[in-house]
C-alpha cells in the first residue's frame, strides 16, 4: 500500500534532529543515507508540490544554521534573489514532475544559472546534519533528488569535491530525454568573458535560442560526477 506524503513520517525510532544526526553518523555513503529515508520512494510516487517562498527560505536558513555564515555559499538566506537571472516560472511538466520555464524569449548565450543559491557541503557529515535539521521528510526527499557532487577544480590538480544542492528554483531543472531538447548547459570557458564565478561554480548558458514558455532542459550527465564515494562521510 502506498502512503500519502501526509502519512509518511520520519522513521519511528528517531524523532528529534539530534537523534537523526546520531542515526546517520553510522552511514558512510550516499546510498546508505538514502536507504535511511526509505519513505521517500512512496513520496516520489505521490509527487511533491512546487516549493513556496517560505519553503525555499526554510531550506536556506537551515543550511546557514548548519554550516555557519562563514562557510555558507548562498548569501543572505532571506533575501529575494536566486541563481536564475532571467524571467522564468515553474509548473508541473507532463511526465517529468516539476519544471522551470522561460518567462521571455531568450537569446543563445544568455546566462541562465550562476550557482548563487547553490549550497555547498565539503563533506558528508555537514550534508547529513542538514538533512536531519530540515526536520521534514518531504523537504529531505527533495534534497536527496536535487543533490550532486562536483569538482570545483574541474579535474585540474587535487580534487576539490563538493556536494551541491540548489536551494532555489534552479533545483527544478529537468534533464532532457533527447539531446536535441537540451537548451541550457556549459559553454567554452572563454565564453565566460571574465565574468567572476560564484563560489567557484561554472555557470550555465542558453545553448540555443529559447522561446517564451519553453521548458529549460539541461543534460545531467554534463555535471554529475558520481563521486559520492570519494567524500568523507
Amino acid at each position: 500500500e502506498v502512503q500519502t506524503p501526509e502519512e509518511v513520517q520520519m522513521p519511528e525510532e528517531v524523532q528529534t534532529p539530534e537523534e537523526v544526526v546520531m542515526a546517520l553518523e553510522g552511514r558512510h555513503s550516499f546510498h546508505s543515507v538514502r536507504e535511511y529515508f526509505k519513505n521517500c520512494d512512496a513520496i516520489y510516487k505521490e509527487g511533491l508540490p512546487i516549493p513556496s517562498k517560505e519553503t525555499w527560505r526554510k531550506y536556506r536558513e537551515t543550511y546557514v544554521s548548519v554550516v555557519g555564515e562563514m562557510n555558507s555559499t548562498i548569501g543572505d538566506p532571506v533575501a529575494d534573489f536566486n541563481g536564475v537571472p532571467v524571467s522564468h516560472f515553474v509548473k508541473q511538466s507532463p511526465g517529468r514532475g516539476r519544471g522551470i520555464f522561460a518567462g521571455e524569449d531568450i537569446t543563445e548565450g544568455t546566462l541562465l544559472w550562476d550557482g548563487t543559491r547553490s549550497a555547498q557541503f565539503k563533506d558528508g557529515h555537514s550534508y547529513k546534519k542538514f538533512l536531519a535539521y530540515l526536520d521534514d521528510i518531504n523537504l529531505v526527499c527533495n534534497i536527496l533528488k536535487w543533490s550532486w557532487v562536483t569538482d570545483l577544480n574541474e579535474g585540474k590538480g587535487e580534487p576539490d569535491l563538493r556536494i551541491i544542492s540548489d536551494l532555489d528554483e534552479a533545483a527544478l531543472s529537468n534533464s532532457a530525454s533527447r539531446i536535441d531538447l537540451v537548451n541550457m548547459g556549459y559553454l567554452p570557458v572563454s565564453f565566460e568573458q571574465g565574468r567572476p564565478r560564484k563560489n567557484g561554480m561554472r555557470p550555465m548558458f542558453a545553448t540555443r535560442n529559447i522561446t517564451k514558455g519553453e521548458e529549460f532542459f539541461c543534460n545531467y550527465g554534463e555535471f554529475l560526477l558520481g563521486s559520492w564515494e570519494s567524500l568523507d562521510w
